[in-house]
């Protein structure tokens, strides 16, 4: 099971954190949805223990010719590598 979590529901609260982590030690995975379009905070986002980043529609409606999106998108994927979670693009409708 995976549960969706906007990123602007997610506030910088040692509660929230520690319940998100003990439904992440029960086994369910945690993705942040619609990601980039709230408040993104690196520091707060290396404490969440999400296990994908959902990239919102709106960066994806523009691909490819959108220099702005498609570095935003590169950057993303990037980030999510490198911290070990799935990178996940919503609203993709071509190859």
């Amino acid at each position: 099971m995976e549960l969706e979590i906007t990123e602007g529901a997610l506030e910088r609260d040692d509660s929230i954190i520690a319940l998100l982590q003990a439904l992440r030690d029960m086994g369910v995975l945690l993705a942040i949805d619609d990601f980039g379009t709230g408040y993104s905070s690196l520091a707060h986002i290396k404490h969440l223990p999400v296990t994908c980043l959902k990239i919102d529609k709106v960066f994806v409606d523009d691909l490819p010719d959108d220099a702005y999106d498609v570095a935003i998108i590169r950057t993303v994927l990037a980030l999510g590598h490198s911290l070990g979670v799935r990178v996940l693009a919503e609203g993709v409708e071509s190859e």
